[in-house]
């Protein structure tokens, strides 16, 4: 009978360490929901997706100087935008549309500062530039006589690299805020996709939950700073 009893208080005994491991477990798990998940997937696929070209490859780079409207006000373009919001980049690739460049990012959003878009939401943003094959530069533009020094084989193996003077390198796993439009209809680029209302509604984190928007004027760029509560107010 004594055996019997200490049988039973040893199974009553692992019962209790089995049943704490599992609510240990689930604490675990609830601990690390702080961590952004994916809600939704609206993000859009790619006809043509282009690597970053390796060293066989000749690149050509080109720079633009934007010239847009409210490009320095932070407030008017978070006014002009359909959704303002805080992201963490999950990938970067390159395409191109009617011979024109642009770099796709597949972005997590972790914050909602305006408009009907999501926590956990990933959406595909489009900026203009990034790399494109010569050959698909020329079929869009029809400006082969602009390359003229280049052999057949030359332009088989060239990229153009195209940018925005100034604007900084999206990479992955960076935080940015993004001040965003839909992708209107009778755009080239895919349904479902957004676009950044300008390049100075592209803001990247500094540390200390601070933003950085960076502005180009002429040949010059220059920097401004905003914590992010007040970029938070601004969308009030």
């Amino acid at each position: 009978m004594k055996k019997a009893f200490l049988l039973f208080l040893m199974l009553i005994i692992a019962c209790f360490t089995i049943i704490g491991c599992k609510d240990s477990s689930n604490n675990t798990n609830n601990s690390s929901n702080a961590n952004v998940g994916v809600l939704r997937d609206l993000s859009v696929n790619l006809e043509k997706n282009y690597s970053v070209p390796d060293s066989d490859c000749n690149v050509i780079e080109l720079a633009s100087t934007p010239d847009e409207l409210y490009q320095n006000d932070l407030k008017k373009l978070i006014s002009i935008s359909d959704d303002v919001i805080r992201v963490t980049v999950q990938n970067v690739a390159y395409t191109s549309y009617e011979g024109v460049a642009w770099t796709k990012l597949d972005v997590l959003i972790t914050d909602t500062l305006k408009g009907n878009l999501k926590v956990g939401d990933v959406i595909s943003v489009f900026n203009l530039g990034g790399y494109i094959p010569l050959s698909e530069h020329i079929e869009g533009h029809n400006d082969a006589f602009r390359f003229k020094n280049l052999s057949a084989e030359e332009i088989k193996t060239t990229f153009l690299k195209e940018t925005i003077d100034g604007e900084k390198t999206v990479q992955k796993s960076d935080d940015l805020i993004l001040c965003l439009v839909q992708t209107p209809k009778n755009s080239p680029l895919p349904n479902g996709a957004y676009e950044r209302v300008s390049y100075t509604g592209q803001l990247y984190a500094d540390g200390d939950n601070k933003f950085v928007q960076m502005i180009t004027d002429s040949s010059e760029t220059t920097e401004k700073t905003y914590s992010y509560d007040d970029i938070k107010k601004m969308t009030e």
